[in-house]
């Protein structure tokens, strides 16, 4: 990870990033496909937001992105 320490907003969207990518991993098939099609969405977003921050998001190819 990053060098720079996180005020409570950036830390709360990497949390986030990091709780979308864990549902996406963990209960994708519980999804219907609207659901599964946004939280990917979503989670592209969120990746641009925790790489910025220098918090190596990995790659999004893992989760199917």
């Amino acid at each position: 990870m990053g060098n720079h320490e996180l005020n409570p907003g950036e830390r709360s969207l990497v949390e986030c990033y990091e709780s979308l990518k864990r549902t996406l991993t963990e209960y994708r098939d519980d999804l219907a496909p609207f659901e599964e099609r946004n939280a990917l969405k979503a989670l592209a977003a969120l990746w641009q937001v925790a790489n910025g921050l220098d918090q190596d998001p990995g790659q999004l190819y893992d989760v199917g992105a």
